[in-house]
């Protein structure tokens, strides 16, 4: 027959050991831990399921709000694309505004074209023989010298096809330039509209006397 100090000594470690599982052991406090190997694999097993399910939704999570992120930083770089080009599109707008309206190269041309000063017409010089009519306020007798010499470089040209020399060519050109300033110190003495006719002869001749030939 057992004795009773020998049951205890058997029982008791069993007691301590179902304890320690129910209650934390020693330290006391209410905290529940598996009784069994079984039953610790299953809530080891559980509890890793669990931490990897935790992981793929906080992964699934951080990949969303990466997109986001992502989405809007491509947004707000369009938005300030698009903001650029509208100012600068504003911009060439308001200096093509300020410039006036585009001259083509050919509108250029048509206008200095007739902005460019014309040379003698036929009823300010004779074709064939070179004469030139002059208006009466420059047939007066403080133009003779220049007038001379001018009427004989235009008929020597006339007949000659063009100026016999360079230094015969620069003659007349120089007497042309000194009738015509001549001319223009005189303004006050003449009526307007026989000024002006002078004068538009005179610019007519000072361009016409450029040309080697008539």
């Amino acid at each position: 027959m057992v004795s009773r100090s020998l049951l205890a000594a058997l029982v008791m470690p069993l007691l301590a050991s179902s304890c320690y599982a129910q209650w934390g052991g020693p330290w006391g406090g209410y905290s529940y831990h598996a009784s069994t190997a079984e039953e610790g694999y299953q809530r080891g097993l559980a509890d890793v399921i669990r931490s990897q399910g935790m992981y793929n939704l906080e992964t699934s999570r951080a990949n969303i709000n990466q997109q986001e992120a992502n989405a809007a930083y491509i947004e707000n770089r369009n938005r300030a694309q698009e903001v650029w080009f509208d100012m600068r599109r504003r911009n060439d707008a308001f200096r093509a505004e300020q410039a006036g309206p585009k001259v083509t190269s050919e509108q250029i041309f048509r206008i200095n074209a007739q902005r460019a000063p014309k040379r003698l017409n036929d009823d300010q010089i004779d074709p064939v023989t070179g004469e030139l009519h002059w208006p009466l306020i420059l047939t007066s007798m403080v133009y003779d010298p220049y007038r001379k010499a001018i009427d004989s470089g235009f008929q020597k040209r006339s007949q000659k096809g063009s100026f016999s020399t360079y230094e015969s060519h620069q003659e007349v050109v120089k007497a042309v330039d000194t009738m015509y300033d001549e001319l223009k110190k005189r303004i006050r003495d003449y009526e307007p509209q026989q000024y002006i006719d002078a004068n538009r002869f005179m610019e007519a001749l000072s361009y016409d006397v450029r040309f080697p030939s008539s």
